[in-house]
């Protein structure tokens, strides 16, 4: 199975320093809209089999744009952002003051957010439930090439997963990029990596 993994555009919520978590659920921006609609000018969909999303709008519209409305978009509640609980909807710039070590040096929230947010989903908890989802398409899905579009957090706690590193260790996923992995027949864990976080794919689904 080969996995494009792709961060949704830029969000209402992105723009303001609001956290958007999987309860969380603003739109695209305009810019994030205009965004996603200069990358699907490099798609191929004659090269991607199935298109995955999570049903967060801001996902969802970003799968439907990046194809040009031309496929059918099967939606998952597994594939949603991490829910930050009490975190959620809040201004991030004053929690950074208030918990500073639930942030890196780059102002991204770290795994110890969860002391501090009620109800807080932990990276483990978002890696365990996308792989259950993975491990459920693969055996339809071995030989076909498949684009998932989800959540920045959703994107570094599998990579963090599947290559052994701590979540602080995996640096942010930009707005509408590409991460590419290959994975052997009925061999969800050992997934190799091809690129990650680019502003477009190399090896799966882009006109060539």
């Amino acid at each position: 199975m080969d996995l494009l993994l792709v961060r949704h555009g830029v969000s209402e919520h992105n723009t303001s320093d609001v956290i958007s978590g999987g309860t969380s659920n603003p739109n695209l921006s305009q810019a994030g809209v205009k965004q996603v609609e200069e990358v699907s000018k490099i798609i191929d969909n004659n090269k991607i089999d199935q298109v995955y999303a999570s049903p967060l709008i801001r996902a969802k519209r970003t799968a439907q744009i990046l194809t040009d409305f031309q496929k059918d978009i099967i939606t998952d509640d597994r594939l949603k952002e991490m829910d930050f609980g009490s975190w959620e909807s809040q201004h991030a710039e004053e929690l950074k003051v208030k918990y500073p070590d639930a942030f890196d040096d780059l102002g991204t929230i770290n795994s110890k957010y969860t002391k501090y947010a009620k109800n807080g989903e932990t990276f483990e908890q978002v890696a365990d439930r996308v792989e259950e989802f993975l491990a459920e398409i693969q055996p339809y899905s071995n030989d076909k090439t498949i684009m998932v579009v989800c959540h920045g957090f959703v994107i570094r706690s599998l990579i963090a997963r599947w290559f052994k590193l701590k979540i602080e260790d995996v640096m942010t996923v930009r707005n509408v990029s590409f991460t590419e992995l290959h994975f052997e027949k009925d061999d969800i864990e050992r997934p190799r990596l091809m690129t990650f976080n680019r502003t477009e794919p190399l090896y799966y689904g882009t006109k060539r």
